[in-house]
């Protein structure tokens, strides 16, 4: 492919604001935001940020994995074939947590392995904060995996944390506050929850999690 540079100071001022966007998880702002963002695909900025990591991050925080997940593949293709592995190694990072996030079969392991990718990167170039950032994740998820479980219904670990901060009383805007997510990434959450347990509001949800001992101690 040809790789183009978004060199336009109104692509550099979205750019800019798309990465605010998700460093505060302001989901309206970065709805704002991803329609701006979207001509520059499979572009850089002269600061050498990938527009596809940018919607990536935009995507995530407003709640779409799915699609932020599409973002972050065609970015980690974009920046390997142009060479750009510091931006490589950022790409890595992000994507792992919209994998984790996500949780669905298979994406933990691939967060790992994205994960060890961007260590691996970061360490050779000295990219010291990513560094630190990298390990500290991956030490969290050697934490989980040193104490695996499982839980009812095909529930994953996200839905559960949702379900117990549910019969605590929580708002989805509570809960998103709590957890670090957006309210819309909540609400999926909550949808999901009531399809796989057959339930249709939250205080059946609630009684489902006393049942099942799901529900954390006050």
């Amino acid at each position: 492919p040809t790789f183009a540079i978004a060199a336009k100071c109104s692509s550099h001022l979205g750019f800019g604001l798309g990465f605010l966007a998700a460093e505060m998880s302001d989901g309206d702002m970065a709805a704002e935001q991803y329609s701006a963002l979207e001509p520059y695909r499979n572009t850089m900025t002269l600061f050498a940020l990938s527009a596809d990591r940018a919607l990536g991050l935009v995507a995530h925080t407003m709640g779409n994995l799915n699609q932020s997940k599409d973002h972050f593949d065609d970015a980690l293709a974009f920046c390997r074939e142009a060479g750009y592995h510091p931006e490589l190694a950022w790409t890595c990072c992000d994507y792992a947590d919209t994998l984790l996030q996500r949780d669905e079969p298979g994406d933990r392991e691939r967060a790992i392995s994205l994960l060890e990718e961007s260590r691996s990167i970061s360490t050779e170039l000295g990219m010291r904060p990513l560094m630190e950032r990298v390990q500290n994740r991956l030490e969290g998820l050697e934490s989980v995996v040193a104490a695996p479980h499982s839980h009812p219904d095909n529930l994953t670990r996200r839905e559960v944390e949702v379900l117990q901060l549910i019969t605590q009383g929580k708002s989805n805007r509570d809960i998103g506050q709590e957890l670090v997510i957006t309210e819309s990434t909540v609400r999926r959450h909550v949808s999901n929850i009531y399809d796989k347990i057959g339930v249709s509001n939250r205080t059946e949800a609630a009684r489902y999690a006393l049942r099942e001992g799901l529900a954390l101690e006050n």
